[in-house]
Formats: C-alpha cells, sequence, structure tokens
C-alpha cells in the first residue's frame, strides 16, 4: 500500500490536543496496526503542562454595514484554536490585531494553534486569506464569536513489536494538527509502515514502538507512565514535502543513533543536511532528552515548506517518493543498529596484554627508528593506533564499523584483525 493512500484516509479529521476529530480518527489508525490507546483527563496537570479542554466554535460572524461578510465557522482554521466568545463591535484599527492571515501565500488560512501552548494569548480572532484581509475596509464591525470548551480525554496511540531485550527505540510522530497532511499525518502514516516493515526483520534485538501523540503535552503525560527502558527515540517529522531530507542530533549529538545516522545520509544522499539538537526543528525531542528521561532522540524532517500551517497543506502537495525515502532511511539506520547490536564485542582478560608473546601474535609494528629497513608509513601507524585502542574501544562499546571510521581503515581488514582477537579468546562476540 502507498504511504500516500495512508496519509489520505488519516487526513480528513479535525485534530487538536484534545476533540472529537482525534477520537473519529481513531479507527482509521486501528485499521492499520492494532493500537494501544492511552486517554488522558481535560485541566490534569504534569509539571506545569495542562491537557486542553476540546474546542469547539458556535458561531463566527464578521459583519459591516449590517451584513455578514465573513463566517469564521464555514473553515475549520477560521478561528484560533480557544478562542475567547467575544461580541461587540470595533473599529478596523482593533480589528486588525484580531486577524491572522499568510503572508505568503495569500489564498491560504494560517492554522493559528498560539491559544493551545500560549495560555495568556486566549484571545478572540478571525484567520482568513491575505486577499480577504486587504479588502476590508476601515469603519465599524460587529463581531459576533461563541465557542465552548468541554472537558473531554487526550488520546496517545501507541503500538509495540517485541523483540528479545527489552529496551526500546520509539518512533515518533503527531497527530495534532487538523486538516494538516505534511505536518504531521506524514510521521503517522511513514511510522505505520515502518513498523510494518519491521515486523518483517527475524530476531529481532530491541522492542520497537509506535507512538503518535499530539506534540509535546501528548509525550509529556506519556512519558510520565512508561516504566520500560527506552533507548532511542526517531522522530518523523513533517517527511512527505520536496525538501531535501535532514536530521536533527540528539542533545548529546555522538551517541550510537547519532553516528549510524550521520554515516547512513553521508553514504545514501547527495543533498543533505545535518543539524545539533534543535537547530533545525522544535517538537518532541525536548521531552524524550528532558533530565530524568534523558532519551537520545534524532528528527528526520524536510522542513521548512511553503504550506506549512495553513490549510493548503494537504495531501496532493506530498510525494510517494520522498515519503518513501525517509521510511527507507529510516529502516537502515534500525537495520545497522540491529546489526550492530549483534557485533559488539567484550573484553575477555584484564591488564595489558603482550601482543608480541608468540602465543598471540597481534602485535602489529610500532615505529623503530635505525632499527627497520622497510619505511614507516601513516597506515602502519594507524594500525599501531588501533592495536594499542582496541581493548578500550570495545570496553566503550564500539562497534567494528565505528573502529574503522575511527582509525579510517578498511572494515574488512578491521574485521579480520577483531576476528584474531576472538580466535585468541581475548575477545568475546555478544
Amino acid at each position: 500500500m502507498k504511504i500516500l493512500n495512508i496519509i489520505k484516509k488519516l487526513f480528513p479529521f479535525e485534530y487538536s490536543i484534545v476533540g472529537p476529530g482525534n477520537d473519529r480518527a481513531l479507527k482509521e489508525f486501528k485499521s492499520f496496526l492494532p493500537f494501544k490507546i492511552y486517554s488522558f483527563e481535560s485541566d490534569k496537570l504534569l509539571n506545569g503542562w495542562k491537557i486542553p479542554r476540546a474546542f469547539k466554535v458556535i458561531k463566527a460572524n464578521l459583519d459591516y454595514n449590517g451584513k455578514t461578510i465573513y463566517d469564521g465557522k464555514t473553515n475549520p482554521f477560521g478561528v484560533p484554536s480557544h478562542s475567547e466568545t467575544f461580541s461587540g463591535y470595533v473599529n478596523y484599527k482593533d480589528l486588525k490585531n484580531h486577524i491572522y492571515y499568510s503572508d505568503t501565500l495569500t489564498n491560504a488560512i494560517p492554522y493559528n494553534w498560539t491559544g493551545l501552548y500560549r495560555k495568556n494569548s486566549n484571545n478572540w480572532g478571525f484567520c482568513m486569506t491575505k486577499k480577504k484581509f486587504l479588502k476590508l475596509k476601515k469603519g465599524k464591525y460587529r463581531v459576533q464569536i461563541k465557542t465552548e470548551k468541554k472537558r473531554s480525554k487526550m488520546r496517545v496511540l501507541e503500538y509495540t513489536l517485541k523483540g528479545k531485550s527489552d529496551e526500546t527505540i520509539i518512533i515518533n510522530a503527531h497527530n495534532c494538527h487538523p486538516y494538516q497532511a505534511n505536518d504531521d499525518i506524514s510521521g503517522c502514516a511513514v511510522g505505520i509502515d515502518i513498523l510494518k516493515g519491521l515486523k518483517k526483520i527475524r530476531n529481532r534485538y530491541f522492542t520497537y514502538k509506535l507512538l503518535i501523540a499530539p506534540e509535546l503535552t501528548g509525550t509529556v503525560f506519556w512519558l510520565n507512565k512508561k516504566k520500560r527502558k527506552l533507548k532511542y527515540a526517531i522522530l518523523l517529522k513533517s517527511v512527505g514535502n520536496k525538501n531535501i531530507i535532514k536530521i536533527q542530533k540528539s542533545y548529546v549529538g555522538n551517541t550510537k543513533l547519532d553516528r549510524i545516522a550521520d554515516r547512513i545520509i553521508r553514504k545514501k544522499f547527495k543533498k543533505f543536511k545535518i543539524g545539533k539538537f534543535r537547530e533545525l526543528y522544535g517538537n518532541d525531542e525536548t521531552v524524550f532528552d528532558s533530565p530524568g528521561y534523558n532519551i537520545p532522540s534524532i528528527t528526520i524532517t524536510r522542513y521548512p515548506f511553503k504550506e506549512y500551517h495553513t490549510n493548503q497543506d494537504v495531501p496532493e502537495k506530498l510525494s510517494e517518493k520522498k515519503l518513501q525515502e525517509i521510511k527507507n532511511y529510516t529502516l537502515l539506520i534500525i537495520k545497522e543498529i540491529e546489526l550492530e547490536q549483534k557485533k559488539t564485542f567484550r573484553v575477555n582478560f584484564k591488564g595489558l596484554i603482550s601482543l608480541s608473546n608468540p602465543k598471540y601474535k597481534l602485535y602489529l609494528d610500532a615505529k623503530s627508528p635505525g632499527i627497520d629497513k622497510k619505511k614507516y608509513n601513516k597506515i602502519k601507524k594507524k594500525w599501531n593506533l588501533l592495536m594499542n585502542c582496541l581493548p578500550n574501544d570495545v570496553e566503550r562499546a564500539l562497534t567494528v564499523e565505528e573502529i574503522a571510521e575511527k582509525y579510517q581503515l578498511p572494515i574488512n581488514q578491521v574485521k579480520i584483525y577483531c576476528n584474531k582477537w576472538v580466535k585468541k579468546n581475548l575477545l568475546k562476540k555478544v
């Protein structure tokens, strides 16, 4: 099944942190994978985060000279999320401060989400196209906005694919933006396809969880319930547009996950971008990598894109080819993590081993000025350095690939040398 077809099934819902759109979408999500659903009550507090109430627009009329010139209820983006109820007359100058539009896409209606997160900005307003805004005339306007906020439940979706170990790798996407295909139903759809692909990998070492949750709030509350060993998180955010592929590294920046993602993107793609933590994108990485959890998290994205947070972010603007690239790249990262887990050694001795002893024959020559007849070149120096550092590299859980990369030596030759240590019972494969 094409990823775009999954997106089209998941797209037509009025998502938010809490709301009936999220509830109606559950059936579609469960048609792809048997998700476990976590529910969290409105008004619940954690670390200052408050789960909002379900928001509904009852009426949203803007009148001029006795006629309604704009009805914000006709478009799901027509009124800012969690706008307050307001009724009264305002002049053009004051009205302008309550109108939101896209400067770059004159026919687009922006999605104003600020009321969900910025608790002091729950003011009234309208969202409309820039073309519509420019047609407004000076004078008095009558505003009639009526909204309601009801207690409900925030839904978080989790699908688990068990491996030999309880150590868990999270694949994360968010489901809180109404009628937004790329941000981030694209991440949800790619995540679903990735988990289906992971089912085909036999003898998986790690456990995998696909976590689909309202960004920040959903992840904050979900993590507070989890007791399992969460090793890494891979975030899929706005991945279906035609921009170049990008990865944003974890806070630490040099974990095994970071190094693998870096190595593969350089090998697989001609055009790409690599950024430090929070340098390219801002999302749930701050939750996963927060104190007490410290889960190294990378973000895979194609952000920015021009339709961002507007009603023009629709499935027709996305590319199946680009979606498949993200899926395949993520699976390569995961397969490498699985493969390297199997290739890790542990040191089987204590202290310093005399590698030149005939019992081992593992010594690689050091420079001997005035004695050696052959020239001591850079390659020999690299091998001698690897020989001396190999036990410490193994203690640090570096894999053969990472050791070869560290000393800039051929992987196959490094494998052969490491296997000699295994045969001499100095290293043991884990």
